[in-house]
């Protein structure tokens, strides 16, 4: 098991720049603030699993892959 540490915030933000998207993109496409896709990117906020799904969905990921378990 690899014990590094993995932010979710930096693997969110490497998704989204793989699609091509900008924070406001993505904001639109969840339907939620701007500042909320920040401050997930930023690891000051931890989005719920309901929200992770809808982030593996935009991004064509799976959950695993978000949360840095390739």
């Amino acid at each position: 098991m690899n014990h590094e540490k993995v932010f979710l915030g930096d693997n969110l933000r490497s998704c989204r720049k793989r699609c091509n998207l900008s924070e406001r993109e993505v904001s639109k496409l969840l339907h939620v603030d701007i500042t909320t896709i920040s401050k997930y990117e930023h690891n000051t906020r931890t989005p719920d699993i309901y929200m992770m799904m809808r982030f593996a969905d935009v991004y064509e990921v799976s959950l695993d892959k978000l949360v840095g378990r390739n």
